[in-house]
């Protein structure tokens, strides 16, 4: 039993890593524009951060990818211009990605670039892509009703 366990935890544990600088945001976003150019959508979606993971299941996310890429083209490489922090644990990355005209395709309404930007959020010791647009809302309960005040956009 140790040997089955000593073999299988590792593999286990090393299969669900991402191998990434998560400290650092511009490597992040440049693994997980990477990651989606290369249709690697279980990396891109390791790299996402826990809400937009806990509200999006692993099938919608690759369903979105490939119906944006079916409408817009798939792109081959990007480049980031800019990464720049929004405030505390907050960083918006400005990236443009290129695309190679399809035969196949009529490629007359697609563009060879465009510009895009990414939010970044720093969750428990890592960056995470912001995938989902949300906001955190803290909710007190008073004599009069509830208060809702908003935490984190």
């Amino acid at each position: 039993m140790r040997f089955f366990l000593s073999i299988f935890l590792p593999s286990l544990l090393l299969s669900c890593s991402v191998n990434v600088n998560t400290l650092d945001p511009e490597a992040v976003a440049h693994a997980y524009l990477k990651a989606l150019e290369s249709g690697d959508y279980k990396k891109a979606y390791m790299l996402i951060d826990g809400i937009s993971r806990r509200y999006t299941p692993y099938e919608k996310f690759v369903e979105y990818w490939e119906g944006y890429f079916r409408r817009f083209g798939k792109p081959y490489k990007h480049t980031i211009h800019e990464v720049s922090k929004l405030k505390p644990g907050l960083v918006i990355v400005e990236y443009t990605w290129h695309f190679k005209p399809s035969p196949t395709v009529d490629t007359a309404a697609f563009l060879k670039q465009r510009s895009y930007r990414m939010k970044l959020k720093f969750e428990f010791r890592k960056w995470a892509v912001k995938f989902r647009k949300y906001r955190l809302i803290r909710e007190t309960p008073t004599p009069y009703g509830v208060q809702r005040e908003v935490i984190e956009e």
